[in-house]
């Protein structure tokens, strides 16, 4: 696990500048008279989210936050987080770059409105498994087959599909003959342990989880596609309006410091974030997993702007969201 570039210091800057802005007030929310205010974090039930899961169910994150109150709200795929930040249901959350990138797109007016990444989380830690006996090899083995996302628009979704198309192959919905399916985790597990999928590209813990509960191939590992095999796969993100509030800034760098912490002692984290997901999700699967998993990320506090770039232009490519996507996105 690496360290990406640091935030604190233009955090710290940013937050001097704006102590006392009316953006810090349109992120904090509470019943009138109450008195009591919430800081809403949303945070996805993925491994590549565990330095922001173990934060949250340590407490650290609260105490970085005080005197809020943090409420966590746990999504399954990224579109969803995305979709409750337009919404303000949450006021910041860890997305998947390509929801984030296409949901700012279909949001933003001339580089103003939609989103902003305020940090980086994660790098790596997705994969295409095929069944063993799904007569998956090579890519070209993928015609005809059935393959598996855990939501349309989510980065692996994306990430398939640039993969179907770099390897001359297009899905059923553009005329090809790979069917592509949005199916839940749990459900991708069953239907392939049925034989009724052949194969998914998913993020971890799931993807290891697959390989070992049944002896599934791992065919691609995303990172070897990727220059110096670093490609974001989970980002700190809020309100365009939001990105300088003092606590959107606060959760940055306290994130920062979940990722060095994940960085000196991933055993510790990893304990944690699934303690947490166990709290929200109920079976996230074994530990073992987890650390099994935890050997294809890297934790990094760099956002990785131009693989998230990359993304963006992916995105418009599919058609998913207006060109130059990720204008205006990086705080």
């Amino acid at each position: 696990m690496s360290r990406g570039l640091g935030r604190r210091a233009l955090l710290g800057g940013l937050a001097g500048a704006v102590a006392a802005s009316a953006a810090g007030a349109a992120v904090l929310h509470g019943s009138a008279g109450s008195g009591e205010r919430a800081f809403r974090v949303g945070v996805m039930s993925n491994l590549t989210h565990a330095p922001l899961l173990a934060g949250l169910g340590a407490g650290r994150i609260a105490r970085a936050l005080a005197p809020l109150r943090v409420e966590t709200r746990v999504f399954r795929a990224g579109p969803r987080v995305t979709e409750a930040l337009i919404g303000g249901a949450i006021d910041a959350g860890t997305a998947g770059p390509a929801p984030v990138v296409i949901h700012h797109a279909r949001h933003t007016r001339h580089g103003r409105g939609g989103l902003r990444i305020v940090a980086g989380c994660c790098s790596g830690g997705a994969s295409l498994v095929v069944g063993r006996t799904s007569g998956i090899a090579r890519p070209s083995d993928l015609h005809g087959k059935r393959i598996a996302v855990t939501q349309i628009g989510t980065t692996q979704d994306v990430a398939l599909r640039m993969f179907l198309r770099d390897a001359g192959l297009r899905e059923t919905t553009s005329g090809g003959d790979v069917t592509v399916l949005a199916i839940s985790g749990a459900t991708i597990l069953e239907q392939m342990k049925r034989g009724e999928l052949h194969g998914a590209w998913l993020p971890e813990p799931w993807a290891t989880r697959v390989v070992a509960d049944l002896s599934a191939i791992r065919l691609v590992d995303e990172r070897d596609l990727w220059p110096d095999k670093r490609f974001s796969t989970a980002v700190l993100v809020t309100r365009a309006e939001d990105a300088a509030a003092p606590f959107v800034l606060r959760l940055a760098s306290a994130l920062e410091d979940e990722v060095t912490r994940a960085l000196a002692d991933p055993r510790a984290t990893l304990a944690e974030a699934h303690a947490e997901l166990a709290r929200h999700v109920g079976n996230p699967g074994a530990l073992r997993i987890f650390e099994q998993a935890a050997q294809l990320i890297d934790f990094t506090s760099d956002p990785l702007q131009a693989s998230i770039e990359r993304f963006g232009d992916a995105a418009a490519s599919l058609g998913l969201c207006p060109p130059r996507p990720a204008m205006g996105l990086f705080a």
